[in-house]
Parts: C-alpha cells; sequence; structure tokens
C-alpha cells in the first residue's frame, strides 16, 4: 500500500491507525453500554428521574435496550481486534480486523433492526423521533464504510511479522 496519508496516521507498527470519524462511528455504537454506565453512575446521585428519561428517551422500551446491547457485539468485537493489533497477533485477531467494515456495518444493521423490532411486536406504537434520526445515522454510516479508501485501506492493513516497523512499498 502506499504512503497516501500523513505519518501521523500510523501507529508504531506502521499499520493506518483507525481515524477519528472511526471512532465516532465505534463510540456510537457503543452508546447502549455507555448510556447503562451513566444511568448507574447517575443513579447513585439520587437523580433517578432524570436517568430514567435519557434512558426513555433513547429506548423507549427495555425490549429494544436489550435487542441494543446485542448490536454491540460486532463493535465488542473489533475492539478487541484493535488492542491485539500487532506483529504476532493470532489468525483470529487478523480475521476480524480484515472484517472489520463488515463488523461495523452489521452493527449498523443491527441497530435499524433494533429501531423496528418494538414497533412491529408491537411493543411500542410508533417509533419515535429519535428512532428515525437513528435509523438516518446507521444509513450514513453504513454508506461511509464502504464509500471510505481510508475505511477500506485501515481494515487492510496489519502489522508485518517482524515488528521492526519496516513496510514494504507497493508503489
Amino acid at each position: 500500500m502506499s504512503k497516501v496519508y500523513p505519518f501521523s496516521a500510523y501507529d508504531k507498527y506502521m499499520s493506518l491507525k483507525l481515524d477519528s470519524t472511526l471512532w465516532l462511528v465505534i463510540v456510537y455504537f457503543l452508546r447502549p453500554l455507555i448510556l447503562e454506565i451513566s444511568t448507574i453512575q447517575m443513579g447513585r446521585g439520587g437523580k433517578s428521574q432524570s436517568v430514567s428519561g435519557l434512558k426513555d428517551l433513547v429506548y423507549p422500551d427495555d425490549f429494544g435496550l436489550f435487542l441494543a446491547f446485542f448490536a454491540t457485539i460486532p463493535v465488542l468485537l473489533l475492539m478487541f481486534a484493535y488492542a491485539k493489533r500487532k506483529p504476532g497477533a493470532s489468525a483470529f485477531v487478523r480475521t476480524l480486523w480484515r472484517n472489520g467494515r463488515s463488523l461495523l456495518a452489521a452493527a449498523a444493521v443491527m441497530n435499524i433492526v433494533v429501531i423496528f423490532i418494538p414497533f412491529i411486536a408491537s411493543i411500542t406504537h410508533s417509533i419515535n423521533t429519535f428512532g428515525w434520526v437513528q435509523l438516518a445515522v446507521a444509513v450514513a454510516i453504513i454508506v461511509y464504510l464502504y464509500s471510505s479508501r481510508r475505511v477500506s485501506d485501515t481494515f487492510a492493513d496489519f502489522p508485518e511479522e517482524s515488528g521492526v516497523g519496516h513496510r514494504k512499498n507497493c508503489n
């Protein structure tokens, strides 16, 4: 891969790092976990009404929140691969990393399903505005994942086995 990115875009193994947009996508998909952890922490301060209001805005029913936790699994697998991404990593980690774009796309599709399943199952009678915004964001993320060269290059790049930080130049 030719060096089309600035030096700062590479890690100590000279492999492309996740850029800020991908980090935002990851944080967005981890929002059920972040919301749950923050509501637990906020609830300890005696502000349970404001905490439940925040939770109800994002997930009007507990079933939707339960489904949203499953939608974080592909992202958690990707984060595991990111943490283990170094020379000598296992074939499993390499496979997870190589499929990073697909894992994030799967999380986006699962987020779309989370929006509609409670409605289809008649658990809720309508989709709130926040649900429609989530749908638009998920679709935009899918478009970004498959149209961005940087995303493709990032998940195609993995540290070489030598680990000395040099790379072959494939211009």
